[in-house]
Protein backbone atom coordinates (compact mmCIF):
# COMPACT_ATOMS: atom_id res chain seq x y z
CA UNK A 1 0.00 0.00 0.00
CA UNK A 2 1.17 3.46 -0.42
CA UNK A 3 1.83 5.31 2.21
CA UNK A 4 1.75 9.43 1.62
CA UNK A 5 4.35 10.99 4.06
CA UNK A 6 3.03 14.92 5.86
CA UNK A 7 5.59 16.62 3.26
CA UNK A 8 4.10 15.07 0.13
CA UNK A 9 0.86 15.60 1.23
CA UNK A 10 1.55 19.53 1.78
CA UNK A 11 3.07 19.31 -1.85
CA UNK A 12 -0.41 18.53 -3.14
CA UNK A 13 -2.14 20.48 -1.11
CA UNK A 14 0.10 23.68 -1.86
CA UNK A 15 -0.34 22.44 -6.18
CA UNK A 16 -4.02 22.55 -5.63
CA UNK A 17 -4.31 25.53 -3.83
CA UNK A 18 -1.99 27.25 -6.72
CA UNK A 19 -4.67 25.85 -8.77
CA UNK A 20 -7.49 27.36 -7.33
CA UNK A 21 -5.64 30.79 -7.40
CA UNK A 22 -5.06 30.38 -11.02
CA UNK A 23 -8.87 29.93 -11.48
CA UNK A 24 -9.58 32.82 -9.59
CA UNK A 25 -6.98 34.59 -11.43
CA UNK A 26 -8.52 33.65 -14.73
CA UNK A 27 -12.18 35.11 -13.58
CA UNK A 28 -10.62 38.29 -13.05
CA UNK A 29 -8.74 38.62 -16.24
CA UNK A 30 -11.64 37.79 -17.93
CA UNK A 31 -14.39 40.02 -16.43
CA UNK A 32 -11.53 43.13 -14.85
CA UNK A 33 -9.13 42.86 -18.29
CA UNK A 34 -7.76 46.17 -18.08
CA UNK A 35 -7.41 46.58 -14.11
CA UNK A 36 -5.72 42.90 -14.30
CA UNK A 37 -3.76 44.19 -17.13
CA UNK A 38 -2.78 47.68 -15.12
CA UNK A 39 -0.95 45.68 -12.79
CA UNK A 40 2.45 43.55 -12.70
CA UNK A 41 2.39 39.60 -11.94
CA UNK A 42 4.10 40.47 -8.87
CA UNK A 43 1.35 43.57 -8.05
CA UNK A 44 -1.58 40.97 -9.13
CA UNK A 45 -0.59 38.07 -6.83
CA UNK A 46 0.02 40.88 -4.06
CA UNK A 47 -3.84 41.62 -4.95
CA UNK A 48 -5.18 37.99 -4.80
CA UNK A 49 -3.16 37.45 -1.43
CA UNK A 50 -4.70 40.47 0.20
CA UNK A 51 -8.07 39.79 -1.33
CA UNK A 52 -7.65 36.23 0.18
CA UNK A 53 -6.55 36.87 3.50
CA UNK A 54 -9.02 39.31 4.05
CA UNK A 55 -11.88 37.04 2.63
CA UNK A 56 -10.60 34.38 5.14
CA UNK A 57 -10.41 36.51 8.10
CA UNK A 58 -13.92 37.42 7.68
CA UNK A 59 -15.43 34.13 7.75
CA UNK A 60 -15.76 33.49 4.09
CA UNK A 61 -14.92 29.62 3.28
CA UNK A 62 -17.49 28.29 -0.09
CA UNK A 63 -15.17 28.98 -3.24
CA UNK A 64 -18.13 31.15 -4.36
CA UNK A 65 -17.89 33.30 -1.30
CA UNK A 66 -14.26 34.04 -2.03
CA UNK A 67 -15.12 34.90 -5.66
CA UNK A 68 -17.55 37.24 -4.66
CA UNK A 69 -15.49 39.05 -2.10
CA UNK A 70 -12.06 39.21 -4.88
CA UNK A 71 -15.12 40.56 -7.53
CA UNK A 72 -16.51 43.19 -5.08
CA UNK A 73 -12.82 44.36 -4.33
CA UNK A 74 -12.35 44.89 -8.25
CA UNK A 75 -16.01 47.03 -8.19
CA UNK A 76 -15.55 48.87 -5.13
CA UNK A 77 -12.41 49.01 -4.08
CA UNK A 78 -10.10 46.29 -1.95
CA UNK A 79 -11.54 48.13 1.49
CA UNK A 80 -14.98 48.14 0.66
CA UNK A 81 -16.26 46.02 3.50
CA UNK A 82 -14.85 48.99 5.50
CA UNK A 83 -15.17 52.43 3.44
CA UNK A 84 -17.56 54.42 5.25
CA UNK A 85 -19.50 55.43 2.11
CA UNK A 86 -20.64 51.70 1.79
CA UNK A 87 -22.07 51.73 5.42
CA UNK A 88 -25.58 50.34 3.82
CA UNK A 89 -23.41 46.84 3.41
CA UNK A 90 -24.58 44.34 5.87
CA UNK A 91 -21.70 43.03 8.23
CA UNK A 92 -19.83 40.02 6.59
CA UNK A 93 -19.86 38.21 9.80
CA UNK A 94 -22.75 37.59 12.38
CA UNK A 95 -23.21 39.48 15.66
CA UNK A 96 -21.89 38.66 18.68
CA UNK A 97 -24.53 37.52 20.86
CA UNK A 98 -23.90 39.28 24.39
CA UNK A 99 -22.51 37.13 27.22
CA UNK A 100 -26.31 37.48 28.81
CA UNK A 101 -27.57 35.49 25.62
CA UNK A 102 -25.12 33.15 25.12
CA UNK A 103 -25.44 32.23 28.75
CA UNK A 104 -29.59 32.48 29.11
CA UNK A 105 -30.77 28.88 29.74
CA UNK A 106 -33.12 27.22 27.16
CA UNK A 107 -36.24 27.43 29.76
CA UNK A 108 -35.97 31.23 28.84
CA UNK A 109 -36.06 31.25 25.29
CA UNK A 110 -39.08 34.21 24.13
CA UNK A 111 -40.41 31.52 22.06
CA UNK A 112 -43.38 29.42 24.12
CA UNK A 113 -42.63 26.42 21.41
CA UNK A 114 -40.34 23.55 22.51
CA UNK A 115 -37.49 23.82 20.27
CA UNK A 116 -37.92 20.15 18.99
CA UNK A 117 -41.19 20.99 18.15
CA UNK A 118 -42.03 20.49 14.07
CA UNK A 119 -43.88 24.01 14.39
CA UNK A 120 -40.36 25.61 15.25
CA UNK A 121 -38.36 23.55 12.96
CA UNK A 122 -40.42 24.88 10.02
CA UNK A 123 -40.33 28.23 11.05
CA UNK A 124 -36.80 28.24 11.96
CA UNK A 125 -34.63 30.11 9.04
CA UNK A 126 -31.57 28.27 8.52
CA UNK A 127 -28.63 30.33 10.65
CA UNK A 128 -26.52 33.30 8.59
CA UNK A 129 -23.11 32.63 7.68
CA UNK A 130 -20.12 34.74 6.58
CA UNK A 131 -20.86 33.49 2.95
CA UNK A 132 -24.77 33.78 3.26
CA UNK A 133 -23.86 37.32 4.32
CA UNK A 134 -21.27 37.93 1.40
CA UNK A 135 -24.69 36.71 -1.09
CA UNK A 136 -26.68 39.32 0.30
CA UNK A 137 -24.20 41.99 0.28
CA UNK A 138 -23.08 41.40 -3.38
CA UNK A 139 -26.68 41.25 -4.47
CA UNK A 140 -27.00 44.65 -2.68
CA UNK A 141 -23.76 45.79 -4.27
CA UNK A 142 -25.43 45.32 -7.79
CA UNK A 143 -28.29 47.39 -7.28
CA UNK A 144 -26.43 50.41 -5.97
CA UNK A 145 -24.00 50.19 -8.87
CA UNK A 146 -26.07 50.19 -11.38
CA UNK A 147 -27.67 53.40 -9.75
CA UNK A 148 -24.35 54.90 -9.18
CA UNK A 149 -22.17 54.14 -11.94
CA UNK A 150 -25.30 52.98 -14.73
CA UNK A 151 -25.74 49.67 -15.93
CA UNK A 152 -22.99 50.42 -18.40
CA UNK A 153 -20.84 52.23 -16.64
CA UNK A 154 -22.44 55.29 -18.34
CA UNK A 155 -22.57 57.60 -14.68
CA UNK A 156 -18.98 56.77 -14.53
CA UNK A 157 -18.24 57.94 -18.07
CA UNK A 158 -19.52 61.74 -16.93
CA UNK A 159 -17.78 61.63 -13.48
CA UNK A 160 -14.58 60.93 -14.93
CA UNK A 161 -15.07 63.52 -18.20
CA UNK A 162 -15.93 66.05 -15.23
CA UNK A 163 -13.04 65.34 -13.16
CA UNK A 164 -10.37 65.83 -15.90
CA UNK A 165 -11.26 69.71 -16.08
CA UNK A 166 -9.60 71.55 -12.97
CA UNK A 167 -12.83 74.18 -13.37
CA UNK A 168 -14.93 71.58 -11.08
CA UNK A 169 -12.59 73.22 -8.47
CA UNK A 170 -12.15 76.27 -9.12
CA UNK A 171 -16.02 76.94 -9.81
CA UNK A 172 -17.79 75.76 -6.77
CA UNK A 173 -20.15 78.37 -5.22
CA UNK A 174 -19.46 80.15 -1.84
CA UNK A 175 -20.04 77.99 1.14
CA UNK A 176 -19.76 78.41 4.90
CA UNK A 177 -17.04 75.73 5.17
CA UNK A 178 -14.20 73.53 3.37
CA UNK A 179 -16.39 70.77 4.29
CA UNK A 180 -19.44 71.71 2.78
CA UNK A 181 -17.22 72.83 -0.53
CA UNK A 182 -16.34 69.26 -0.56
CA UNK A 183 -19.95 67.88 -0.46
CA UNK A 184 -21.14 70.59 -3.65
CA UNK A 185 -17.49 69.40 -5.68
CA UNK A 186 -18.94 65.46 -4.49
CA UNK A 187 -22.73 66.83 -5.63
CA UNK A 188 -20.87 67.87 -8.99
CA UNK A 189 -18.58 65.14 -9.40
CA UNK A 190 -21.09 62.35 -8.95
CA UNK A 191 -24.80 63.25 -8.56
CA UNK A 192 -26.25 59.67 -8.65
CA UNK A 193 -23.75 58.61 -6.56
CA UNK A 194 -23.87 61.48 -4.06
CA UNK A 195 -27.90 61.11 -4.59
CA UNK A 196 -27.80 57.24 -3.07
CA UNK A 197 -25.87 58.22 0.41
CA UNK A 198 -27.36 59.87 3.36
CA UNK A 199 -26.44 62.81 5.38
CA UNK A 200 -23.94 60.27 7.47
CA UNK A 201 -22.43 58.35 4.85
CA UNK A 202 -21.29 61.94 3.01
CA UNK A 203 -20.10 63.94 6.44
CA UNK A 204 -17.72 60.43 7.25
CA UNK A 205 -16.17 60.40 3.72
CA UNK A 206 -15.25 63.76 4.04
CA UNK A 207 -14.26 63.64 7.88
CA UNK A 208 -11.88 59.51 7.10
CA UNK A 209 -10.68 61.30 3.69
CA UNK A 210 -9.50 64.88 5.16
CA UNK A 211 -7.85 62.86 7.89
CA UNK A 212 -5.94 60.35 5.28
CA UNK A 213 -4.78 63.55 3.37
CA UNK A 214 -3.60 65.55 6.25
CA UNK A 215 -1.70 62.33 7.01
CA UNK A 216 -0.13 61.52 3.36
CA UNK A 217 1.19 65.73 3.57
CA UNK A 218 -1.50 66.72 1.44
CA UNK A 219 -2.76 69.41 3.53
CA UNK A 220 -3.53 72.39 0.93
CA UNK A 221 -7.28 73.14 0.33
CA UNK A 222 -6.65 71.89 -3.93
CA UNK A 223 -4.59 69.10 -2.73
CA UNK A 224 -7.26 67.71 -0.31
CA UNK A 225 -10.52 67.71 -2.87
CA UNK A 226 -8.40 66.17 -5.58
CA UNK A 227 -7.90 63.81 -2.90
CA UNK A 228 -11.55 63.62 -1.48
CA UNK A 229 -12.32 63.28 -5.11
CA UNK A 230 -10.83 60.17 -5.69
CA UNK A 231 -11.76 59.10 -2.41
CA UNK A 232 -15.47 58.99 -3.46
CA UNK A 233 -14.91 57.26 -6.48
CA UNK A 234 -12.62 54.75 -6.39
CA UNK A 235 -12.94 54.23 -2.63
CA UNK A 236 -12.18 55.49 0.99
CA UNK A 237 -9.22 53.39 1.16
CA UNK A 238 -7.60 54.28 -2.43
CA UNK A 239 -4.37 55.64 -1.07
CA UNK A 240 -3.29 51.64 0.23
CA UNK A 241 -5.23 49.88 -1.80
CA UNK A 242 -3.31 47.19 -3.68
CA UNK A 243 -5.83 47.64 -7.23
CA UNK A 244 -3.82 51.37 -7.43
CA UNK A 245 -0.26 51.06 -6.78
CA UNK A 246 0.28 54.38 -8.38
CA UNK A 247 -1.53 56.10 -5.16
CA UNK A 248 0.69 55.04 -2.86
CA UNK A 249 3.58 55.59 -5.22
CA UNK A 250 2.72 59.08 -5.03
CA UNK A 251 2.18 59.34 -1.81
CA UNK A 252 5.24 58.24 -0.53
CA UNK A 253 7.83 60.02 -2.85
CA UNK A 254 10.01 61.69 -1.14
CA UNK A 255 10.47 64.25 -3.62
CA UNK A 256 7.04 65.12 -3.46
CA UNK A 257 7.71 67.02 0.03
CA UNK A 258 5.84 70.57 -1.96
CA UNK A 259 1.75 69.57 -0.74
CA UNK A 260 0.60 71.28 -3.81
CA UNK A 261 3.09 69.50 -6.31
CA UNK A 262 2.12 65.93 -4.24
CA UNK A 263 -1.83 66.64 -4.77
CA UNK A 264 -1.79 67.47 -8.79
CA UNK A 265 0.95 64.39 -9.07
CA UNK A 266 -1.94 62.64 -7.27
CA UNK A 267 -4.39 64.01 -9.64
CA UNK A 268 -2.31 63.37 -13.25
CA UNK A 269 -1.46 59.92 -11.90
CA UNK A 270 -5.36 58.63 -11.07
CA UNK A 271 -6.31 60.44 -14.30
CA UNK A 272 -3.67 58.68 -16.44
CA UNK A 273 -5.21 55.45 -14.81
CA UNK A 274 -9.01 55.89 -15.08
CA UNK A 275 -8.17 56.76 -18.89
CA UNK A 276 -8.08 52.85 -18.99
CA UNK A 277 -9.33 51.35 -15.94
CA UNK A 278 -12.87 52.14 -14.79
CA UNK A 279 -13.23 50.91 -11.44
CA UNK A 280 -16.99 49.19 -12.00
CA UNK A 281 -17.49 45.91 -14.70
CA UNK A 282 -19.81 46.98 -17.52
CA UNK A 283 -20.73 43.23 -17.68
CA UNK A 284 -21.95 42.93 -14.38
CA UNK A 285 -24.97 40.38 -15.03
CA UNK A 286 -22.91 37.91 -17.07
CA UNK A 287 -20.14 38.32 -14.32
CA UNK A 288 -22.65 37.34 -11.61
CA UNK A 289 -24.08 34.50 -13.75
CA UNK A 290 -20.37 32.96 -14.08
CA UNK A 291 -20.42 33.55 -9.99
CA UNK A 292 -23.11 31.28 -9.45
CA UNK A 293 -21.39 28.38 -11.35
CA UNK A 294 -18.90 28.39 -8.95
CA UNK A 295 -19.48 25.42 -5.68
CA UNK A 296 -20.52 26.46 -2.52
CA UNK A 297 -18.78 23.96 -0.64
CA UNK A 298 -16.13 24.99 1.68
CA UNK A 299 -13.19 26.21 -0.18
CA UNK A 300 -10.72 24.16 2.12
CA UNK A 301 -12.69 21.24 1.11
CA UNK A 302 -12.30 21.52 -2.68
CA UNK A 303 -8.38 21.82 -2.01
CA UNK A 304 -8.26 18.40 0.00
CA UNK A 305 -10.55 16.77 -3.04
CA UNK A 306 -8.28 18.07 -5.52
CA UNK A 307 -4.89 17.16 -3.69
CA UNK A 308 -7.06 13.69 -3.39
CA UNK A 309 -7.58 13.53 -6.90
CA UNK A 310 -4.39 13.80 -7.57
CA UNK A 311 -2.78 11.55 -4.94
CA UNK A 312 -4.84 8.79 -6.68
CA UNK A 313 -4.56 9.35 -10.13
CA UNK A 314 -2.15 7.33 -12.05
CA UNK A 315 -0.40 9.93 -14.31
Amino acid sequence: MLVMRQSQMEVFEQVATQRFEAGLLEYLQTFFPEQTAALSPAQMNQVLRYGLQRAESRGLQTERGLYRYLALMFLLGSGFDEDPQLAWMPPLQPPVPSSEEAQAPESLQTSSTPATSPEHSKAASPPETPDTRIEAAYTQAMAFLDRTVGPNNEFLRQTLSVLRHPQIFEGLPAAPSFGHRVLLLLQSLAPEKYQALNEKMLHAVVRSGYEAAKRHGVSTELGMMNYLALAFVLGSGFDQDPLYPWAAAVLSDPAMDDPAKKGQALREAALNYLATCLPACPRRAEQSAALLLKPAKPYQQIIEEAADVSINSPF
